[in-house]
């Protein structure tokens, strides 16, 4: 399948464009008509790269959560599907989702499910939101469905506020540091050290050091940006492998203190997306199965594989947790009182609101270490930058 940016007219005689997924031109040209468009002109877009770049990556999350509370509200009153999003597109859609919301619109009106329609635009809809779509369209309780989005979104967006606050005292003492490092070893070494070429005294051992290392750091600064960017560039195609993004996953893992962090977030979205799922009536297994793609961990998204298939052997969930290494007691536990009682979703909605409560302090404690760090780093290099202008010039005194 391609992505595909289209210009149509409608019955109208208006000129509509999107974007529209399809195997070929022909393709698309069919799926316009039954939606009473006319394909005048098409191009194929620069696949998943340029989603960055097309119509419907640039949806902000703020549209999107306002068109679920929008579903949600209409459908709990009883507004039929069709109504609702002509009334979500004439008054509350702006720029890119008003399109959206007009080609799920067309579609639906053409005999696509709600979930179908949904599906043709991945970079908007994750396949957790179109899973609980599904599961609420199976059951007949599409509003409901909508309801768990709103309350699933709004703790996403309440988890980024978090980070980003967390992030804002480190980011601006980090800046700084650097700022300042940067003033000393571009402005102020350069000058002091034309002075220190010519003075007939030996130079202190850290002035020649730092004279030396600024000597080689003008050579082969362009080497060092290059190594950088290949650097970025090998981690990002090594995170493009399974393999390669697995072990880098497990390192991530390992590490002190953002490890933890790294762990907590993902059981949080564990136990979040199962308890969201169960409830909507997905089966266990298609659960699991969608786990795996939605955790953002591989490493916890292998454990899920293997206990998919102990559970698809007949035993039991909670004794297939029992063998991982990755799910801590707690959610073993809950997951245990759950299958019991007939509550997983409850059992693992309490392990996620506790696994919240504790993500902003392992979030701090992170950050809190690495600015430690960088400060520490920073500083230390600052020191020894001020020693070798210091130490030449004391020394300068007392010969004189």
């Amino acid at each position: 399948m391609k992505d595909y940016r289209y210009r149509a007219l409608n019955q109208s005689g208006e000129v509509v464009t999107g974007i529209h997924r399809a195997s070929a031109v022909k393709e698309l040209a069919d799926d316009l008509s039954a939606q009473d468009l006319i394909l005048i002109g098409s191009r194929q877009t620069l696949g998943s790269f340029g989603h960055h770049f097309s119509l419907y990556g640039r949806v902000d999350r703020r549209e999107l959560r306002d068109f679920t509370l929008h579903m949600a509200t209409c459908l709990s009153a009883g507004i039929p599907v069709m109504a609702a999003l002509i009334d979500f597109e004439l008054d509350s859609a702006r720029g890119a989702f008003k399109n959206i919301a007009g080609d799920i619109r067309r579609d639906i009106s053409s005999g696509a499910q709600v979930d179908e329609a949904l599906a043709k635009y991945p970079e908007v809809f994750s396949e957790t939101y179109i899973a609980l779509i599904a599961a609420g369209q199976s059951c007949g309780d599409l509003g409901q469905a909508f309801s768990s989005l709103v309350e699933h979104l709004e703790w996403l967006q309440d988890l980024r506020g978090t980070a980003k606050q967390a992030l804002v005292y480190p980011a601006l003492m980090v800046a700084g540091i650097t700022g300042l490092f940067m003033l000393m070893l571009f402005y102020v070494l350069p000058r002091f050290m034309e002075i220190f070429k010519y003075q007939e005294s030996e130079l202190p051992p850290v002035t020649l050091l730092v004279m030396n290392a600024f000597d080689w750091l003008m050579i082969w600064w362009p080497l060092l940006a290059g190594a950088a960017v290949a650097g970025a560039a090998g981690i990002f195609l090594l995170r493009r492998s399974r393999e390669g993004r697995y072990l880098t996953d497990l390192f991530l893992l390992r590490l002190p203190v953002a490890g933890g962090f790294i762990h907590k977030l993902s059981l949080s979205r564990f136990s979040r997306y199962f308890s969201l799922l169960f409830r909507s009536g997905t089966s266990l297994l298609q659960v699991l199965e969608l786990l795996e793609k939605v955790l953002g961990n591989s490493v916890l998204e292998r454990e899920l594989r293997v206990i998919r298939d102990r559970v698809t052997t007949g035993e039991t969930l909670a004794a297939s947790f029992a063998h991982s290494a990755y799910f801590p007691p707690l959610i073993q536990r809950l997951i245990g009182v759950g299958e019991t009682t007939g509550q997983l979703d409850r059992a693992l909605s309490k392990a996620a609101d506790y696994l919240d409560k504790e993500i902003p302090r392992a979030l701090q404690q992170a950050f809190t270490v690495l600015n430690v760090f960088i400060i520490a780093l920073l500083g230390g290099l600052i020191a020894v930058a001020a020693l070798s202008i210091l130490l030449p010039i004391m020394q300068m005194g007392s010969m004189l």
